[in-house]
């Protein structure tokens, strides 16, 4: 972006005379980013987080591909504009904006989880442990489950937080226990602006959460299996 420039008078791009109207909010948008100078390359992360941002508006999963694609074809398209510098670069936008939308893709191909979408229990469950936190009346626990009687395949989520009576045996990641349980969906944002726990467990691959009915007995470690 280190030549961003808007050829002729106003917002006119050379070779294509007076530009559409459609045309001059993007126009204007490289007019801008022109007058910054040096500073435009500042401006790169803003576009990378707007199309992060824009993923996070959505209230539907968009497939896979659609990020990617975005991406490729806002590349493609500033290839294609190397002759008109303005236009050129306003695609070079799109691709960073497309770019961070496409992360966030990723983000939650490779984090995120099944979330439970209703109360299950008390249902007996076995897992292993992957990290566990002490607490004033117990301890809370991050574990890998094994399948839960009840779920589809499709709809087991790779982790659960659980929060386990004091009665329960000494227990380190790595364990496998066998706990009875409660568990519930993850609470959703209770004010806007506030903090959204549904958003934070599903990137951390954590699709439910609850406690234990009674004390998790631990069945072996993994120097033990």
């Amino acid at each position: 972006m280190a030549d961003l420039a808007v050829a002729g008078e106003g917002l006119r791009v050379e070779g294509l005379g007076a530009p559409r109207r459609s045309l001059r909010p993007l126009l204007a948008l490289a007019e801008a980013l022109a007058a910054e100078g040096d500073r435009r390359i500042l401006w790169v992360p803003v576009f990378f987080g707007t199309g992060v941002a824009l993923y996070f508006t959505l209230t539907i999963e968009p497939p896979l591909w659609i990020g990617l694609a975005l991406t490729t074809g806002a590349v493609a398209l500033a290839l294609g504009l190397r002759r008109w510098p303005a236009l050129r670069n306003v695609a070079i936008v799109l691709a960073f904006v497309a770019a961070g939308f496409a992360v966030m893709q990723e983000a939650r191909l490779e984090h995120g989880t099944a979330m439970l979408e209703r109360r299950l229990g008390p249902v007996a469950m076995n897992g292993k442990v992957i990290d566990i936190d002490a607490l004033e009346r117990g301890w809370r626990v991050i574990v890998a489950p094994d399948p839960i009687p009840g779920l589809a395949a499709d709809a087991q989520p790779h982790r659960l937080r659980i929060h386990i009576a004091k009665t329960s045996d000494a227990l380190q990641p790595g364990d496998r226990f066998s706990v009875k349980a409660m568990l519930y969906p993850v609470p959703a944002q209770v004010l806007p602006g506030g903090r959204d726990m549904q958003r934070e467990l599903y990137f951390a691959g954590i699709g439910g959460v609850g406690y234990s009915y009674g004390g998790a007995r631990r069945l072996a470690s993994t120097e033990e299996e």
